[in-house]
């Protein structure tokens, strides 16, 4: 019995995730308390990295020009990507991910009932989203994860009681952490840039 999709969808056999795992077109999300992580066969949507300085000025009554001072830069990620699914089994884990996403976002409670302060999550897969030469990913603190069934693309109903999107896009606002570099530790900054 083959299932029935209300709308023909022309993907290999080997589904989404195995030709996005061929492809290493995966991106993992991992929960630094817990070490949990969830991977997703992802098609990039959209993405913005914006980078702000906190710059403060004072005037002085014995200065023609104001002091102009910068406090801090943030990092602010703005990515969009879309889950397809291929199968039942896929639609499923890809859910169940989606799921483990969200909790995520909530603070791992301590022994004595505390929360930990903050919710860091690593996300990798994505070059865009490099630290530094070295580390191909970039830890955030999630502010917002939308996720959207992209309803016109299809479901997947094997019964009466299941029905799965084929299309499903995950949206995520976060404020990315600056590493920390070590004293003695290469600077993050390359010294040399390719010519072209």
């Amino acid at each position: 019995m083959t299932t029935p999709y209300s709308r023909p969808i022309y993907i290999d056999a080997v589904g989404v995730g195995g030709f996005a795992a061929a492809r290493e077109y995966i991106l993992t999300f991992t929960h630094i308390e817990t070490g949990h992580s969830v991977s997703f066969p992802a098609a990039i949507q959209n993405f913005s990295d914006t980078h702000t300085a906190e710059i403060s000025d004072k005037v002085f009554a014995d200065r023609m020009d104001p002091l102009i001072s910068q406090a801090s830069t943030g990092r602010k990620i703005s990515l969009a990507f879309k889950v397809l699914n291929a199968s039942v089994e896929e639609a499923r884990h890809n859910e169940q991910s989606i799921n483990m996403l969200i909790q995520m976002m909530y603070p791992k409670l301590r022994n004595n009932g505390k929360a930990s302060t903050g919710s860091f999550i690593k996300i990798s897969g994505f070059n865009m989203l490099k630290d530094s030469p070295t580390e191909k990913s970039a830890i955030c603190l999630v502010n917002k994860i939308n996720y959207s069934l992209n309803i016109d693309e299809g479901f997947i109903t094997p019964n009466t009681e299941e029905c799965h999107p084929v299309s499903i896009t995950i949206d995520i606002s976060a404020e990315a952490i600056l590493p920390d570099v070590p004293k003695g530790s290469p600077s993050p900054i390359p010294t040399n840039y390719p010519s072209y």
